[in-house]
């Protein structure tokens, strides 16, 4: 398929994409960011708001060009998975939420996976023909610094809601996403247009008051420090913490938002849940040896929280003065 027309050949990846397991798929043009968005991250890094993630503050230039570090680029497929499941997310009295995406195996396992044998197909299919380069390829999922919900968004998958998620008209917004850089010109897809209008449901469900149209203060977010935070937590957040009754993530802007009433459900066994999810008992988390901890959080995304955070976050949903 060396001669493939842009159109043909974006049309014959998208489909092997869709013949892996992925949910939706589509091309963007490797391009800078718009103006608009890279001044936002900007002055979103400037404000301070990736709180202590300060890999979000590095290799700006890259993350708003990829072509900066893959000056061959020319074409980036994104894809996305849907990890809904159709379970009760409640917890029981004495219990602690898990959110959804932590539910099953790791998602970085899952989709990693999946990209590297859809790259097998595309070097199959897109042999290079006499006097033509080689064909590059990186694909990455949650890594590196590339933007992409952006990328998704620019790849017609969805637009960047006002919680700052990819949301699709269709499906939702409970998708994991993966990418792949190719040095093949591609036709790219529409990009969609933004349909949250006047809809604020996210902002105003947000119990520590997060969310700003388009824009997340991580400093706030419970999501942000039951999973990424070391150390304590601020006790002005506690009260909204045990709230949420979320020991891991927060799920509680996409819960809300109208687009989610009838999710995509996922196809992908990996994501079937096991425990601990959806709930888990607090009296269980804070009587953990590390051993157990590290039994039940093996292969799986929730693993980012250290033990001591995980006993840390059910201290603060059981209501303890010092569980942060």
């Amino acid at each position: 398929m060396a001669l493939a027309s842009p159109h043909t050949a974006s049309e014959a990846i998208k489909a092997f994409a869709l013949g892996e397991g992925f949910d939706l798929a589509g091309i963007a043009r490797a391009e800078p960011s718009g103006q608009r968005e890279a001044r936002a991250y900007r002055e979103w890094i400037a404000a301070g708001k990736h709180g202590s993630m300060e890999y979000l503050a590095k290799n700006l230039e890259e993350r708003a060009d990829l072509t900066k570090k893959f000056p061959w680029a020319k074409s980036v497929l994104s894809v996305a998975i849907s990890y809904y499941q159709e379970v009760e997310a409640t917890e029981q009295v004495g219990e602690g939420k898990v959110a959804r995406y932590a539910w099953g195996r790791d998602y970085h396992k899952v989709i990693e996976g999946k990209l590297k044998r859809l790259e097998r197909r595309v070097r199959e299919a897109f042999v290079p023909g006499a006097g033509e380069t080689a064909l590059e390829i990186r694909t990455y999922c949650d890594t590196g610094p590339i933007s992409e919900r952006e990328l998704a968004a620019m790849a017609g998958l969805g637009w960047i809601g006002k919680n700052t998620l990819l949301l699709n008209p269709r499906h939702g917004s409970y998708f994991l996403l993966g990418e792949m850089i190719l040095s093949l010109e591609l036709a790219p897809d529409e990009r969609m247009a933004e349909h949250c209008g006047t809809c604020t449901r996210c902002i105003e469900a947000c119990p520590t008051e997060a969310i700003m149209p388009w824009s997340v203060d991580a400093r706030k977010c419970i999501s942000y420090h039951t999973l990424e935070h070391r150390g304590a937590i601020d006790p002005v957040l506690h009260e909204a913490i045990r709230e949420a009754g979320y020991v891991i993530g927060c799920d509680i802007c996409q819960e809300v938002c109208p687009f989610n009433g009838r999710p995509l459900v996922t196809r992908e066994a990996d994501f079937a849940v096991r425990a601990p999810a959806p709930a888990i008992g607090l009296e269980q988390v804070i009587a953990w040896q590390e051993q157990e901890w590290d039994i039940l959080t093996r292969g799986r995304a929730h693993r980012r929280a250290k033990f001591e955070m995980w006993k840390r976050n059910a201290g603060i949903v059981r209501g303890e003065a010092g569980g942060g």
